[in-house]
């Protein structure tokens, strides 16, 4: 009886250590000849984790479930190298959460890091496999390429890009449609308040009447109703502009040290709302040093006429920015990180272009006054200016 139970149990231990050792040797995969193996993955999978709403590393009992599984490469560390993708099942490869190919079962697909970090300018990148569940049949591995050959399977990983991002809703993406539902209540606000009025701030034609007979200004004080309105809405766009900016690591005039952290919609609103405020009171802050200025170069009558048309082109300059920002935000296109250095530009083009238009609409009566007008604007307008230029990044 004992040498039956001896037999039995030797017998089941063999069976045990062989059907481990197949078991591990199956899950190694070898890559391609021309590929010297580096650094492999395959204990760094992560799987997101909506408690803690972040990635969390995979475990085998836990995780064996999920189709999906992913890693973060290090493309600045690692730029040299190439990253090879397998699974022994059809699945999608993702990179930054955008489906780009299909992985054929049992092939390896090549991705040059070197190559990635030009495309996504980022340090790490995330790369997802879904497929069957577990991380047993998928195998990613950073290798040094020897040389070039085409007797190994290998598939360009960019053959057949699909390129297909699901919709995510970002806290800045949510912010901007509130912030574009307030802008336009303001706005129809101020249109059943006085239309005609807003009509006619609205019209860049009315920019350049220089009709004394038929002035803005002469039915629109600076503290009218129809005025604080469009200032108080040139300020949110504004605003709108500087947190986008800032939002794509842009800061101008170092507003972050003001801001919040912006990591949900309550704290990018509540930042809005101080730069909104902000950007108000400079604007009404800019009308009394133009009074004052005024009275100084005898140009009083002019501030109001000046005043009205600093606001009405503001809100045409800004409402265009702000459109465009939301345009190209809502359709994913990512214009900053090429046009970063040029991202001043068309603020600059646009002040130089006011003051300018300014001093042609302001007709100036007689020499004196001219060069009185010239001084009073180069006040106003170009040295806070130059000045901001100089600051603001």
């Amino acid at each position: 009886m004992k040498s039956i139970f001896s037999t039995v149990f030797w017998a089941f231990f063999t069976a045990i250590t062989l059907l481990g050792s197949l078991a591990h040797g199956a899950a190694k995969v070898n890559p391609p000849g021309q590929f010297f193996p580096v650094y492999s993955y395959q204990d760094d999978w992560l799987v997101y984790n909506e408690g803690y709403k972040n990635y969390v590393p995979f475990s085998q009992g836990v995780n064996e479930g999920t189709r999906f599984a992913s890693l973060y490469i290090d493309l600045v560390k690692n730029r040299r190298y190439s990253l090879l993708v397998h699974s022994e099942n059809e699945s999608y490869l993702f990179l930054e959460g955008a489906l780009q190919n299909r992985i054929a079962a049992g092939k390896w697909q090549e991705l040059n890091l070197d190559s990635l970090h030009r495309i996504y300018r980022k340090d790490e990148l995330l790369l997802t496999i879904y497929g069957s569940p577990g991380i047993g049949d998928k195998t990613v591995i950073l290798c040094n390429k020897k040389k070039l050959t085409d007797t190994e399977a290998i598939s360009p990983a960019r053959s057949g890009f699909i390129n297909i991002k699901p919709i995510s809703f970002t806290p800045f993406g949510t912010f901007a449609g509130i912030a574009l539902i307030i802008i336009l209540i303001l706005n129809a606000w101020i249109f059943n308040l006085n239309p005609l009025s807003f009509i006619r701030l609205i019209n860049p034609i009315e920019f350049f009447n220089n009709d004394p007979r038929d002035q803005l200004s002469k039915i629109n004080k600076p503290y009218s109703n129809t005025v604080i309105f469009f200032v108080a809405i040139s300020s949110m766009m504004m605003g709108f502009t500087v947190i986008y900016l800032s939002i794509n690591r842009l800061n101008l005039f170092s507003v972050s040290t003001i801001l919040s952290d912006k990591v949900n919609t309550l704290q990018i609103l509540g930042d809005f709302c101080i730069l909104s405020v902000i950007f108000f009171l400079l604007i009404y802050a800019k009308y009394i040093f133009m009074v004052l200025a005024g009275n100084m170069l005898n140009l009083d009558k002019q501030v109001d006429i000046i005043f009205i048309k600093i606001v009405q082109s503001s809100y045409l300059f800004y409402a265009l920015v702000f459109l465009v920002i939301f345009g190209l935000y809502s359709n994913h296109i990512n214009w900053l990180e090429a046009g970063r250095p040029y991202v001043l530009l068309p603020f600059l083009f646009f002040y130089i272009a006011r003051f300018i238009g300014l001093y042609v609409v302001a007709k100036p009566t007689g020499s004196l006054i001219n060069l009185y007008l010239f001084s009073y604007l180069c006040v106003i307008e170009i040295i806070p200016l130059i000045v901001s230029m100089k600051f603001a990044l």
